[in-house]
């Protein structure tokens, strides 16, 4: 079976008649996140885990700055996490793009909870410390669970390799982005197969929703960013509180889901 990089980078690699001589215009890879805009404009955003990039000088020996986007797509698979950064956020300013010539029907300025449908729900698991929704699970949610993989931002969290044992009977499931960026996606996916409600969230999660939908995800709620802006914040190493002003919300919805 492929995995949801492979998934991802098939479904907009083929539409080839939108990507024809776009490059990459601005990379900026920093402490929070990465961001990369294309020479139309479309600014994608991705999760630095700088928990798992070597803090060393090593010599590079791309250059991510005027790049074609085919190739710079392709990198969304690479193990060596600098190049990985670099194209998932391509994949996103790509999908961002995309979905803007395809009409997709994305509910702008809204997140993920605004998405969810927790009556009946007893337990949540959140895979990723989404400080602001977890908050607002707990005044909804009789238990919630949470886990993170970066030490220095786990706080009260449990390590993310706990979570195996609690989201086979989680009611409502919802994974960070960062987990396609570290890999544990696919597993995450697969082990939340019965939830009611599985939902990615967060800027790394702004990609074309139809690999995710076939996996069992029922709401995509990621960010459309477009020009300079939010690249300047990213180079500065702002947090998304300090972003967000920058970029639109949005979520999508499978069809009959909630």
């Amino acid at each position: 079976m492929t995995t949801v990089i492979e998934d991802l980078l098939s479904a907009v690699g083929r539409r080839k008649e939108f990507i024809a001589g776009l490059k990459l215009s601005k990379v900026s890879v920093s402490l929070c996140y990465t961001a990369v805009m294309l020479s139309n404009g479309y600014v994608g955003l991705c999760h630095t885990p700088t928990e798992d990039i070597p803090h060393v000088h090593t010599r590079r020996t791309r250059n991510f700055h005027e790049m074609d986007v085919e190739e710079a797509v392709s990198l969304a698979s690479s193990t060596d996490f600098l190049e990985r950064v670099v194209g998932i956020a391509t994949v996103n300013a790509l999908s961002q793009y995309l979905m803007d010539q395809q009409n997709y029907p994305r509910e702008m300025e809204r997140d993920v909870f605004d998405a969810l449908d927790l009556r009946g729900c007893e337990e949540a698991v959140v895979v990723g410390y989404i400080r602001p929704l977890v908050g607002k699970l707990r005044g909804k949610v009789k238990t919630v669970r949470v886990f993170e993989r970066n030490p220095q931002l786990r706080g009260d969290a449990l390590p993310d390799t706990l979570a195996d044992q609690f989201l086979p009977r989680a009611d409502a499931v919802v994974i960070s982005g960062s987990a396609v960026v570290n890999g544990s996606i696919d597993r995450l996916l697969d082990l939340s197969r019965n939830a009611r409600i599985v939902a990615l969230a967060g800027p790394t999660a702004s990609f074309v929703p139809e690999p995710l939908f076939r996996r069992g995800v029922s709401v995509i709620a990621g960010v459309w960013a477009k020009g300079d802006a939010a690249v300047r914040a990213v180079a500065e190493a702002k947090s998304f509180r300090e972003i967000k002003p920058l970029v639109k919300k949005y979520v999508i919805r499978k069809s009959g889901k909630a």
